[in-house]
């Protein structure tokens, strides 16, 4: 009768392997460790109207004066998703949340910023009307729009 017991130690064990399996993916996607720092880019982008800055560059006096539009990176999203600018209004990210996250242009501009943590923020200045279309490359599915009106 040890063939019934071999089977229960068995599913037992495969039900075992499984959550573990499930947990190790689990915490691969989106973890809070510093190590996706060290694998950031060196630099940032090309464009030169884009600047990686600490949280308290952005004063309270530029966003009550409207001299910013201020976009969040929350619950792995952006908000506002889509935001209006004028030509030469900065715009700052700022990242809300313990997962690292960065901004990359897909249409409209060019630029990346580097990743960035809980408090990090990304500065972009647009030059000129249009849609701007970007994304967080780190979280597929988070992304945004700016719509760019002459000033």
């Amino acid at each position: 009768m040890t063939q019934p017991t071999d089977r229960f130690h068995r599913r037992s064990f495969l039900g075992i392997a499984a959550v573990g399996v499930l947990g190790l993916t689990v915490a691969g996607c989106g973890g809070d460790d510093d190590s996706a720092a060290t694998t950031a880019p060196e630099t940032s982008a090309a464009d030169p109207t884009t600047e990686s800055t600490p949280a308290e560059t952005t004063t309270a006096a530029d966003a009550a004066s409207g001299d910013v539009v201020a976009i969040s990176m929350k619950d792995i999203q952006f908000v506002p998703k889509v935001a209006t600018v004028k030509v030469g209004q900065k715009v700052v990210w700022t990242n809300a949340e313990s997962v690292q996250h960065d901004v990359r242009a897909l249409q409209g501009a060019t630029f990346q910023s580097e990743l960035f943590g809980e408090g990090g923020t990304y500065e972009y200045t647009p030059k000129e009307a249009g849609t701007l279309k970007y994304d967080c490359s780190v979280h597929p599915g988070m992304v945004g729009t700016l719509k760019i009106v002459a000033a």
